[in-house]
């Protein structure tokens, strides 16, 4: 069956409801019967456990022993230890009683977990041992665990009873809830499906556990969360590709195309005229090998296994045709293997013995996670069964299949005594190289397979026993010499941990040594095949500088290092398939592991392009792409772009069946692409403009990169500090920071903090400084993330940073041309063929543009068409009250009167369709620009189909999307209304329609007062209004604004906005506070300027304007405004309490209710006055900061929640830069400026500041750095 998402969700539920039931069982019986708490961390004395039987008092030794053990190396403490016991524990006992389970469903084992204490294989065990096993619950537990001990013979990694990790077992009162889950009739039809154990693996850690994780770091720090991080099981089609373009394309090429898998394998990728040459000899199939080294539950060796009975019975059939020898053996010496026909007496003998074959010779894994050796080692032994079942091979006829070759990458064993004690019996030489081969394997944990044993222990093997070069790599004679002393430690440790005086936690030590052993011998392989879904992205901080110098084109990202690292344990002429992070193959700081992998010693393809939602829940671009070892550069490689369809397995498989839709392409072409991106979609016509064109740096223009500015220090919205305080040498100047999508013209709203040419911004530490020189002057903006381009004038005065980049041209008199052409919808398809989502800079330099010719008539219609955009922007930025050009309303519309609305919709929608055509007309003349053929304009909305989805560009990023309609008009009626009785704008402040000539001038600065501003002072601005007052106000403005016509615009205005007056409005919790909240958000910040101080019902409400707020504020508010209102309430209470008995039912409701409202009104009153006298605020802290210690007073939920947080925030110490921190928190801030010099500055405390004593750094040997690590 499918496993659909309903499907998934099914397990998911299930998984973590067993994952409940056994952790909270496993505590109770650490906390209850062990005296091991895992919630407190407290370990009682085993002496003082004097209610445990033998039995119990032996486990309760051993779990301190394992405890002791895992404490022993200093990565975690005694509580993480004791919560990693309970998780290991709980795994265990799931994985073992779901493989029970997923072996009764193929008939593998009789029903011994299916109905519970009913199933039949233990009501036969009963009737067979009587009633001597005690109740039925012990008796079952007795049945399981000799079930276990039968299935330890074959998978002692997951049924050993004595494992550490498998010491516990649920009591009857969690052992039937844990049997009722897995007998659900909701999960039945799953157990008999191969993928159900993959899926138990990844749902057993939880989204939450992993979100968790990413928000307290944005690296993984440990092993386990680089494990549980990327723990995303692969879809069965992503890993039939890759098996069938490695393993199955080796066979294909190996028999010349004459085998069944051509057929077997849906997703090999054959050229239609391929016809690969037969070998002189085919391979033997006991020397292929194929390795997953981030293997999860085996997904991929699941699949190859399939493939792999297939290749064994060609194989037998080839030699029987060509004779004992014909099968080539040469890769595997050592092996000893005899021709298959020496070695077998017929072929019923032989392939009875494959499955058996393929796992002790074929398939490799290796996992950093001990759960999935766990789940990998049953999942194939389940998929051997399962062979043998299908072809009739009864139980006792089935081989016992030995040790396979899945490896946990664990930890090496980190006691110093018992180090000692192991040593101390060894050769004195022997145990030097012991040692310092546990130094070499300490970064295993986090490394795995990416640990390059084999090529450091040829080192340690000359320093311990001399001979060779140290430039020598691993000579015959280093071989010999390790594997003789393997030999010896391996005895060594299996002595130790047999010897009758040998520990528990010695035991351990031993199998942790010799897990570490298994794992040099992998490494020391060399593989025909790797097939992977490996990790992406960062690595833990430890592991960093390993990478750096062991695997330098690894470029940061984890799914390069796997890429390159699996290169190296490579045969030639071998292949590695990879699902992978797709900015791998984009992105411009990956160049050099491209150049390494997919155009150089290795070559890419072929590759599917899968886009988003492949990895579930993993927000990724996945991409799964072959890379083969000596490929040939020029040879054609098939191409296939799944991103943009939903059933992507339908999809790939149709390509590949009927030969459409497939992009063939030598590997080599991407070399004239820039960066060397694997942009296999690039149309040829854009190819050619990356050789008949300069590219944009070179044009006559340069893209440019601002400054990393810390946004919560140092950038606020323009409304939240004194205007007069921005200005390029101020206190404040303008920043642009990107924004929406806004082509031609954007609202300016940020700003940053300066001070005398930035010093507040320098001394942060995580600041960095770019291109100061070119900071300030008139420009080109635009975002550095989008699908889509969208550029736009910056006038003079802004700096810009790492998010908001700019376009300099070289002549101001060209920016019209390069606006227009950054705008062109060509300009975006080129872009998005190389360079993805992220604009960098660097990506838009090599933007292939011609040069601006000013006599060109191509070239003055661009620069005509983007600067007719840019001023029916401005337009728009007239009326648009956060823009620093609002000129009030619209004056035709004040003038309609009633038709205020009718006149004012229709005058932006104008201007949006206006703005439309001159895109259409863009995109028109920049396409003549470059000479685009109607072809090749066919082939550029194709594309952007894919990048929108299939929406049109002007449907997607468009004006009109942004404007809205009535009620948003209404809205900002409103808010302009409340702006002007606050005195913030001049109430006959209108825009004529046509903006002054000089906003035209991008030379120009943006004012620092808007032409609507009223010039009064901060001082002589109104402070506060009650509700009441406000409401009043407004209707006084709607009446100087529209005289006799006001009322009929109110009636408008309130019915657009769904309210019966302007006080439901004011007071509804989605009403003006909350579109005033929204409207004033702006960069991922929240800055409204009109405050709601409110009584908890909402019956009072004072209105308080942000930008008078001073340290009387809050007494103001108290003395003026609630007392007087609290007296007049309680003088009607009183009158109404002296009527006494004379009071009407209805005097007495509105006696409740008076009563009532005082008491709010008197809760009011005394938070203000509690948080009075410490209130200091100081608007350069911004909005948020000045309202969090007033969090109370707010009634709007989701605000007051986002100021409670900031509260939170800076009580503890997150935003000791801000003026409130200091008022509060006076010594604890001045003790920070002593050593943060950036905060010192941000208080004027410079002087607090003492300067570090500079440290000599040392200068370590990089050719011995990967040792030391």
């Amino acid at each position: 069956m499918a496993f659909d998402q309903s499907t998934r969700n099914r397990l998911q539920r299930f998984v973590n409801d067993a994952r409940k039931v056994l952790q909270e069982e496993f505590i109770r019986q650490l906390q209850n019967d062990y005296g091991l708490d895992p919630i407190s961390g407290s370990i009682t004395g085993l002496e003082n456990l004097r209610h445990l039987n033998d039995a119990q008092r032996e486990t309760a030794r051993i779990l301190r022993d394992t405890l002791s053990h895992y404490c022993a190396s200093g990565d975690m403490d005694g509580k993480q230890a004791l919560d990693r016991i309970v998780r290991e524990q709980a795994f265990t006992v799931l994985n073992r009683l779901a493989a029970l389970r997923m072996a009764e469903a193929r008939g593998l084992l009789v029903e011994s977990v299916g109905s519970g204490f009913q199933a039949k294989g233990f009501q036969l065990y009963g009737r067979l041992s009587g009633t001597g096993l005690g109740e039925t619950a012990e008796a079952y537990r007795i049945y399981l665990f000799s079930v276990f001990d039968e299935l330890a013979q074959e998978l002692p990694g997951l049924f050993y009873r004595f494992s550490p990790q498998g010491r516990l077992f649920p009591r009857e009162s969690a052992l039937l809830p844990l049997l009722n889950l897995i007998n659900s009739a909701d999960i039945e039809p799953l157990w008999s499906e191969d993928e159900t154990i993959g899926w138990i693996y990844q749902y057993f850690n939880s989204k939450e556990e992993r979100k968790s994780m990413r928000d307290a770091s944005p690296a993984p720090r440990n092993s386990r969360e680089l494990a549980v991080r990327n723990q995303f099981f692969t879809p069965r089609y992503v890993v039939e590709f890759l098996v069938d373009n490695t393993l199955g394309r080796l066979w294909f090429n190996a028999t010349g195309g004459k085998t069944t898998l051509r057929d077997r394998c849906q997703y090999l990728l054959v050229k239609p005229d391929e016809t690969p040459v037969v070998g002189t000899k085919l391979r033997d199939p006991r020397t292929l090998k194929l390795l997953d080294p981030a293997c999860g539950s085996m997904h991929f060796g699941l699949y190859a296994f399939d493939l792999f009975i297939e290749i064994y019975r060609e194989a037998w059939i080839w030699e029987q045709q060509y004779g004992p020898g014909a099968l080539d053996l040469s890769t595997s010496p050592q092996a000893g293997f005899q021709p298959l026909s020496l070695t077998y007496t017929d072929e019923g003998e032989y392939l009875r013995d494959v499955p058996r074959l393929i796992i002790e010779h074929n398939i490799y894994g290796v996992d950093i996670d001990p759960r999935a050796v766990q789940i990998a080692s049953l999942a194939l032994w389940l998929r051997a069964q399962r062979a043998w079942h299908d072809t009739g091979v009864k139980a006792k006829d089935r081989p016992l299949i030995g040790v396979g070759h899945v490896v946990a990458a664990v930890a090496p064993p980190a006691e110093l005594e018992l180090r000692q004690q192991l040593t101390a019996s060894m050769d004195k030489r022997d145990a030097v190289l012991f040692e310092k081969t546990l130094q070499l394997l300490k970064g295993l944990p986090e490394l795995g397979v990416l640990l390059q044993v084999e090529r450091e222990l040829p080192k340690l093997i000359r320093e311990v026993y001399g001979g060779g070069k140290e430039e020598d790599l691993f000579t015959a004679q280093d071989k010999g010499i390790w594997e003789k002393a393997e030999i010896r430690l391996r005895e060594a440790l299996t002595d130790f941990a047999t010897a009758a005086k040998s520990t528990y936690q010695g035991r351990l030590f031993a199998q942790d040594a010799l897990q570490g052993l298994r794992l040099i011998d992998l490494c020391s392989e060399v593989f025909d095949v790797v097939v992977m879904n490996p990790p992406f992205g960062d690595t833990s901080s430890s592991t960093v500088d390993y990478l750096d110098y062991a695997t330098p084109d690894w470029c940061k990202n984890l799914a390069a290092a796997f890429i390159v690292r699996m290169k190296m344990l490579l045969r030639s002429g071998a292949c590695i398939g990879c699902v992978t992070d797709k900015t791998i193959l984009i992105k411009s700081s990956y160049e050099s592991f491209r150049q390494s992998c997919a155009l150089g010693e290795a070559t890419i393809g072929p590759l599917a392009d899968l886009g988003w939602g492949v990895l579930d829940a993993a927000n990724v671009e996945v991409t799964a792409a072959v890379f083969s070892c000596d490929g040939d550069i020029d040879s054609t490689q098939g191409f296939i772009d799944c991103r943009n369809d939903n059933n992507k397995d339908v999809r790939l498989i149709g390509a590949i069946r009927h030969q459409v839709d497939i992009r063939w392409l030598a590997p080599a072409i991407f070399n004239r692409i820039p960066h060397a991106s694997i942009a296999y979609d690039i149309p040829n016509f854009v190819l050619n403009f990356f050789s008949s064109l300069p590219p944009l740096q070179a044009s006559g223009a340069r893209a440019l990169q601002g400054h990393a500015i810390k946004m919560d220090w140092y950038g606020r919205l323009w409304w939240e500090v004194d205007p007069h305080s921005i200005d390029v040498n101020g206190r404040w100047t303008r920043m642009y920071n990107g924004g929406p999508f806004s082509r031609f013209g954007m609202p300016s709203v940020e700003i940053a903090r300066w001070n005398e040419d930035g010093l507040f911004l320098k001394h942060h530490p995580s600041t960095r400084w770019s291109n100061s020189e070119y900071q300030h002057l008139p420009g080109i903006g635009y975002g550095k993330r989008g699908e889509v381009l969208d550029a736009h004038v910056v006038p003079v005065g802004h700096v810009f940073t790492v998010e908001g980049l700019f376009v300099l041209p070289e002549s101001f008199d060209d920016i019209w041309y390069y606006l227009g052409v950054l705008n062109a919808p060509l300009t975006s398809v080129i872009l998005n063929l190389y360079c993805g989502q992220h604009k960098h800079a660097g990506y838009v330099n090599l933007l292939p543009i011609p040069a601006p010719l000013p006599n060109l008539p191509t070239h003055v219609t661009v620069a005509n068409i983007s600067r007719a955009g840019f001023q029916l922007r401005l337009k728009i930025e007239h009326l648009n009250e956060l823009s620093g050009y609002f000129s009030g309303l619209l004056a035709s519309a004040v003038e309609a009167g009633a038709k205020y609305f009718d006149v004012r919709l229709a005058f932006t929608q104008q201007i949006g369709f206006q703005i439309k055509a001159l895109e259409r007309d863009l995109a028109v003349a920049v396409e003549a620009l470059y000479g685009i053929s109607k072809i090749d304009r066919d082939c550029i909305s194709h594309q952007l189909d894919k990048y929108l989805g299939g929406g049109e560009l002007n449907e997607q990023y468009g004006f009109l999307q942004q404007v809205g309609g009535g009620r948003e008009a209404a809205a900002e009626l409103f808010s302009y209304l409340v702006g002007a009785t606050f005195l913030r704008w001049s109430i006959n402040a209108t825009f004529s329609g046509q903006p002054v000539e000089a906003s035209f001038d991008p030379r120009l600065p943006i004012p620092s007062q808007s032409p609507a501003m009223s010039r009064v002072t901060h001082e002589n601005t109104v402070s506060f209004l009650s509700e009441v007052d406000l409401e009043s106000r407004i209707q006084s403005c709607m009446s100087s604004i529209f005289g006799h016509n006001s009322e009929g615009v109110e009636v408008q205005m309130l019915s657009l906005l769904g309210v019966g007056s302007e006080i439901e409005y004011l007071r509804n919790h989605v009403g003006f506070f909350s579109d005033h909240l929204a409207k004033y958000s702006k960069g991922r910040k929240q800055a409204p300027i009109y405050w709601p101080f409110g009584t908890t019902s909402g019956l009072y409400t004072l209105w308080v304007y942000y930008p008078s707020l001073t340290s009387q504020t809050l007494y103001t508010a108290t003395n003026d405004f609630v007392e007087p209102k609290l007296k007049q309430v309680g003088d009607d209470v009183t009158a109404l309490r002296n009527k006494g008995s004379a009071r009407t039912s209805k005097d007495e409701k509105q006696f409740e209710s008076l009563q009532a409202f005082e008491l709010e009104l008197i809760e009011l009153r005394d938070t203000l006055l509690k948080l009075a006298p410490t209130y200091k605020p100081n608007l350069d802290d911004g909005v948020q900061i000045s309202a969090a210690p007033l969090w109370p007073l707010f009634r709007h939920k989701p605000w007051q929640k986002v100021l409670k947080e900031t509260w939170e925030k800076l009580e503890k110490g997150d935003y000791d830069w801000a003026h409130l921190a200091i008022n509060y928190w006076p010594e604890r801030v001045r003790l920070k400026c002593k050593t943060d010099k950036s905060l010192a500055i941000a208080h004027g405390l410079e002087e607090l500041y003492i300067e570090p004593v500079g440290k000599v750094k040392k200068v370590r040997n990089k050719k011995n750095a990967g040792v030391d690590k």
